[in-house]
């Protein structure tokens, strides 16, 4: 049986908190034991009986969790500092401990990741600025991305180009792009030739949110580079096939980043050399 690795990382939670919680009552039970701090109180005779280290144990499980029978009492001043200290432990230990568990059965994991570099593609005869966005959790919905660029001159930020829109749903793979072929990228087109020549160090930065599609929750992504960042190429490698059903199958995500190279005299052409 496979796990997903939210379930993977519940169950290690657990287990964590298990042993932390194992190690709490023994640790009490054991201080109580051997401080001989509390008694069994035998309500017949009316006396108080020196407790073994499995009423010990007991009493701190029941100490810890508030419940509070009666038949075992603390006989002594060391034996009631013990109790006032594990029940101010159990106070805390069960606020995490809840905290926790709603935090790791909510939330959503960081399973959203981009390409390391950017890459200036020719498609078809045009050319495209292009991020490439995998997804290994939840579909993603009502995505909206923004893409900047900027040159920092006299220490101070200075906008090349900005582009806000709509996006499609984010199942597994998506690619950003942005086409430079158009008089509305012109200045971005030539910050990106100029950067390349060594001319400027440009900055840029890609960002959006969405919503989880079983959950609701908004999810929000950036990531930014430099000049030395970026890369020519074609068409990224295949990461997934399709079956029969209309369903990505047969996930390589080692192929993320993977794209077929360009040609040095198409590079000499984008660069103006």
């Amino acid at each position: 049986m496979q796990f997903t690795a939210k379930t993977r990382e519940i169950f290690k939670f657990l287990l964590i908190t298990i042993g932390i919680y194992t190690f709490l009552i023994f640790l009490f039970a054991i201080l109580y034991y051997k401080t001989g701090s509390i008694g069994f109180y035998k309500p017949i005779q009316r006396v108080y009986e020196p407790i073994d280290f499995e009423k010990a144990i007991y009493f701190s499980i029941v100490s810890f969790h508030t419940i509070g029978y009666g038949d075992i009492y603390p006989l002594t001043s060391s034996g009631r500092y013990i109790l006032m200290t594990e029940a101010f432990s159990s106070m805390f230990f069960t606020s995490i401990f809840s905290g926790f568990l709603v935090y790791f059965v909510i939330r959503r994991r960081d399973d959203i990741f981009t390409t390391r570099y950017v890459y200036i593609r020719l498609r078809k005869d045009k050319w495209f600025l292009s991020i490439r966005l995998g997804n290994k959790g939840r579909t993603l919905i009502d995505m909206k991305g923004k893409f900047e660029a900027w040159i920092v001159q006299n220490n101070s930020r200075i906008r090349i180009f900005r582009y806000d829109e709509e996006m499609a749903d984010m199942e597994s793979i998506l690619y950003y792009d942005i086409f430079l072929d158009e008089d509305g990228t012109a200045k971005l087109h030539q910050a990106l030739v100029d950067s390349l020549n060594g001319k400027i160090l440009l900055h840029v930065k890609y960002a959006f949110i969405g919503n989880d599609i079983s959950t609701g929750e908004q999810v929000a992504h950036a990531v930014y580079y430099d000049s030395t960042k970026f890369r020519f190429g074609r068409m990224f490698d295949n990461v997934y096939s399709w079956d029969e059903h209309g369903r990505r199958v047969n996930f390589k995500w080692k192929n993320f980043e993977k794209i077929e190279p360009l040609e040095t005299d198409l590079i000499d052409q984008f660069l103006g050399i």
